[in-house]
């Protein structure tokens, strides 16, 4: 998964930057239940960012269910907000400690997720995993940014567990986090062999889903997030205090 030399410090997506700023405003009673959101145009004025960027927010918000969208009418308040979600991430803030945090997280989920996989995959799950891996292979041949293959290979194996709570994880924490997975893969790249072991650890995991092994699965996926973390310099923050 992503690895590399030192860990990102604040990173964030313009997109996540607009949709946290609209966030705020509707839970403080800026915009009124079933108000309609300025239009894109205003919204790309307001924030100085691209069409494309303020979809994206949009997208964002209704995905957790701020917004929704009439065709042909625009985007509108909902009528009745949704609580925080216990796993609401201000990516503005992330440090070491909290990006550590992060990754024991991911760590424990991903590792049931594998073995899950491992357990449930149906055949075309199993060959989706395959091809997966397969891509992210040819895209580090080519030199090529490996980062949509990285998450399609880990989408893939949460898409194969049957349940889609993990698929929910994978997707939060990758919309949240995608400056801070493209900075780390930008310094994996940089060193050939390193490259080549993320994808052995990345070749264990799919193995042990392949054959239908889901201790070994699962002891693959800890082993490659906790080294992850080493990469990323995050275990030497383990004995500062939490």
């Amino acid at each position: 998964m992503i690895s590399g030399s030192q860990p990102p410090i604040r990173g964030r997506r313009l997109s996540s930057e607009a949709a946290a700023t609209l966030e705020r405003e509707i839970r403080e009673g800026i915009y009124l239940p079933n108000a309609k959101l300025p239009t894109e145009a205003s919204l790309m004025e307001r924030f100085g960012m691209s069409r494309a960027v303020i979809r994206e927010a949009i997208a964002e918000l209704r995905q957790t269910n701020l917004v929704y969208t009439q065709q042909g009418s625009g985007t509108f308040i909902a009528a009745i907000l949704p609580e925080r979600s216990a796993f609401a991430l201000n990516v503005n803030e992330i440090d070491q400690r909290e990006l550590r945090f992060i990754y024991e997280m991911r760590r424990e989920i991903e590792a049931g997720a594998a073995a899950q996989a491992a357990t449930h995959a149906t055949q075309n799950q199993r060959d989706e995993i395959a091809l997966a891996l397969e891509r992210l292979a040819i895209s580090l041949e080519r030199k090529v940014d490996g980062e949509k293959y990285d998450l399609a290979l880990h989408q893939a194996i949460a898409a194969a567990t049957g349940n889609h709570f993990f698929c929910d994880f994978i997707d939060f924490f990758y919309n949240r986090m995608s400056m801070a997975i493209s900075t780390a893969r930008r310094h994996t790249a940089r060193d050939a062999k390193l490259e080549q072991i993320v994808q052995v650890e990345h070749q264990n995991i799919v193995d042990g889903i392949l054959n239908a092994e889901p201790e070994e699965a699962r002891a693959a996926m800890r082993l490659h997030l906790t080294n992850a973390s080493r990469r990323l310099g995050l275990l030497s923050t383990e004995s500062k205090g939490s």
